[in-house]
């Protein structure tokens, strides 16, 4: 039987070293602090750093923790998860470690592995805590506007979405996220701070941590329609098995992305915007299904002159400039346009 992972508990009056990089190379692992609240009856839950390459939330937690630890509306559980990830050198830049799962795909059945067995940690913490709220704290892996993803589309996470950003995603797609699991118990919201490294992110994490950690009610009135856009379940456009994806023209791989494929998140991509050139199996080499299953790949894609291009007027998500990412997990997400969105 495998041993069980543990939160290392951090004593909120030892403030961290100088530096983020510093306090990294100090933590015992994955570590948690809880910071006592104006109300003590209520607590909230914020993680971050589940992704060791999306460093936007514990830089920003450093910070807000350097500056005294502001007493928040309510009690605060914080969770730093992939320790061991961020610190593998080089630094930052790993996503999991090498040879194991993306722990934030490991909040559902097996938990048989390290990545498994702290994600199973992390929810007990959560179930225990029973919070009124959780906040996921993430970047994306390219150039991106910060916005919020919820598996709920209701006025409570419009409301908790709008504290933050301008845009939320729902979707039904379930892939093993703690967004997935905690959601079913307590109103959890994925916020997306904008590209790692970048340092508007880093100051868009501190903003939402202050607010988080500030505002008395999260679920206040919804938020005006015109102040906050909502997508609902985006397509992943993902590399068939087998196919092999370059930004290098000079690779001949089956799908080059354009260079400048992160300028278009969340752009309006329209019939004719090169994509990516195609290679010589064409689209087979790519696979598109929706939240149902149903592949749609060919509602949503054409091949045009050997490229890549839209079929219809689409909103383009997460792309990244990292190829590494895009062949393990995928090279963008896509919406089709609302009519309202279109300008002819």
């Amino acid at each position: 039987m495998t041993d069980p992972v543990t939160l290392h508990r951090l004593d909120p009056a030892q403030r961290p070293p100088d530096t983020v990089e510093a306090w990294l190379q100090a933590l015992p692992g994955p570590a948690m602090l809880h910071v006592p609240g104006a109300d003590r009856r209520r607590v909230r839950a914020l993680v971050t750093l589940l992704h060791g390459n999306e460093p936007s939330g514990l830089k920003a937690l450093h910070a807000w923790w350097r500056a005294g630890l502001p007493t928040p509306a309510t009690d605060l559980l914080v969770i730093i998860a992939s320790v061991e990830a961020a610190r593998t050198p080089p630094r930052f830049s790993h996503r999991h470690r090498p040879g194991e799962r993306d722990l934030n795909r490991c909040f559902r059945a097996p938990w048989e592995d390290a990545p498994g067995r702290l994600a199973q940690a992390i929810m007990a913490e959560l179930v225990a805590l029973g919070p009124e709220a959780v906040l996921d704290l993430h970047n994306t892996s390219g150039p991106s506007p910060a916005f919020a993803v919820s598996v709920l589309d209701d006025a409570r996470h419009r409301a908790f979405a709008s504290l933050f950003c301008d845009h939320l995603i729902v979707t039904d797609l379930r892939l093993g996220a703690l967004m997935d699991a905690a959601e079913h118990l307590f109103p959890t919201l994925t916020v997306e701070c904008g590209g790692s490294g970048d340092p508007q992110a880093d100051a868009h994490a501190a903003q939402v941590i202050q607010r988080y950690a500030s505002t008395d009610h999260l679920f206040g009135a919804l938020p005006a329609t015109d102040t906050l856009k909502v997508f609902h379940n985006p397509v992943r456009l993902e590399l068939a098995q087998g196919a092999r994806l370059s930004f290098d023209p000079a690779d001949q791989a089956d799908i080059t992305l354009a260079a400048d494929i992160t300028r278009h998140n969340f752009d309006l991509c329209r019939p004719g915007d090169v994509l990516a050139a195609l290679g010589p199996h064409g689209l087979n080499a790519l696979v598109a299904r929706d939240h149902r299953g149903r592949p749609v790949l060919q509602e949503l894609f054409a091949a045009q002159e050997g490229n890549l291009t839209p079929r219809q007027p689409l909103h383009l998500f997460m792309a990244t400039a990292r190829a590494d990412i895009a062949a393990s997990d995928c090279l963008f997400y896509v919406a089709p346009a609302a009519r309202q969105d279109v300008r002819q």
